[in-house]
């Protein structure tokens, strides 16, 4: 089974184009399934897969490193684009080069299946029963299969992930008009209004025309959900949203530093960003005054965590449903993006707040990972609900 999922992974789209990603994940799912998962340190990798000298320098050349993020990117990705339907799922944990195998919920909706005999492993005969004589490896085999699906059956009847991501969002779309989704672009204490006469190619290459590639990927994430959900949705930039664009309908804050109405309106709750001196998240109820927080005047290269902000919650302000998804920085804010559309990030949810919380304002700290330039899985470290 692990290798039928390994080779479905290295066949797919995110794999097959590249030849160092898919030689680093065949070599240490191939070891760990040999019981070598010892062996699996990085400066081996180096020399096994990426033929490095025995002595070569692992920090000026972090190879390694390197590709373990990327695939741990790209299997994330496969996961939540194209194996739903994969029973088993192998993941490359963060800190370790060691793959692990684990079962998947089997879809909810998936019909009973009827199981033909094979002519090696049964005797039938018309109008009788099928007897099967399995052979022990078919028992063992068998018996991996029903764990599985015992292990799925029991995931989903603790909680289906699908109805927990339709319940997070249901509130939105209550308001009849398009829901409006604000992004921030550029920091707003830097940016002074665009001259009339700017030519076309200076604000083609200026602040005014862009946003991080984190942003973008976000806002992908955000509006195949909402036009999953049959709605349909509008796009202004932070800076040039009024009141006016905010009143009476429900709103997504795309961002936090660079969207000031991010900073506004989470201003009064619980959590809310900092930005002076060190650019954190503050937790108005906490006397331990946790560190969630991001020092910006350090190499961006050196960066290894970050911390956003989910809310969901009715603003007075506003008057209407307020989604904010947006980090300290832009690993925060596209970590936060994952969790509020994967159903998979989605069941930590279920194990921080309490029960009714479909009904009440919500609002959630993330941390990520940093690795490798890439924002990595959101974990959930703290909610509250009102």
């Amino acid at each position: 089974m692990v290798l039928d999922e390994l080779h479905a992974i290295l066949a797919s789209y995110h794999f097959r184009s590249s030849k160092r990603y898919p030689a680093l994940l065949e070599y240490v799912v191939g070891k760990t399934l040999d019981g070598h998962s010892g062996d699996l340190k990085e400066r081996t990798l180096g020399v096994e897969v990426f033929d490095r000298q025995p002595d070569y320098d692992t920090n000026a050349d972090p190879v390694v490193r390197f590709s373990a993020g990327e695939i741990r990117k790209r299997i994330a990705q496969y996961y939540h684009e194209t194996g739903e339907d994969s029973p088993l799922q192998i993941d490359l944990p963060l800190g370790s080069y060691v793959p692990e195998f684990k079962p998947r919920p089997v879809p909810s909706a998936a019909e009973p299946q009827e199981f033909l005999p094979s002519p090696l492993h049964a005797d039938s005969v018309p109008g009788q029963t099928v007897r099967f004589a399995f052979r022990p490896y078919a028992r063992w085999a068998m018996g991996i299969v029903l764990v599985l699906v015992a292990v799925g059956a029991y995931s989903l009847h603790k909680v289906s992930a699908s109805s927990t991501a339709d319940e997070l969002w249901a509130p939105l779309f209550q308001s009849p008009g398009p829901v409006l989704i604000v992004l921030g672009s550029g920091h707003p204490e830097l940016v002074t209004p665009e001259p009339a006469q700017t030519s076309l190619m200076e604000h083609m290459i200026g602040p005014y025309h862009h946003i991080s590639l984190s942003s973008a990927l976000a806002l992908s994430r955000l509006t195949g959900l909402i036009q999953g959900r049959g709605r349909s949705y509008e796009i202004k930039e932070g800076s040039a949203t009024s009141l006016v664009d905010l009143r009476s309908r429900s709103v997504v804050l795309v961002g936090a530093l660079n969207n000031l109405w991010t900073l506004r309106l989470l201003d009064p709750l619980r959590f809310r960003f900092v930005t002076r001196p060190l650019a954190h998240i503050e937790d108005d109820k906490s006397t331990q005054h946790p560190d969630w927080s991001v020092d910006f005047s350090k190499p961006y290269a050196t960066v290894s965590t970050d911390y956003a902000i989910v809310a969901r919650y009715h603003d007075a302000t506003t008057n209407g449903t307020v989604m904010v998804i947006a980090g300290i920085g832009p690993y925060g804010t596209e970590a936060a993006s994952e969790f509020v559309t994967s159903p998979r990030s989605l069941e930590q949810l279920l194990r921080k707040v309490p029960a009714g919380w479909q009904s009440k304002n919500l609002e959630m700290v993330l941390k990520t990972e940093v690795i490798a330039g890439e924002a990595g899985p959101p974990s959930l470290v703290a909610a509250t609900t009102w």
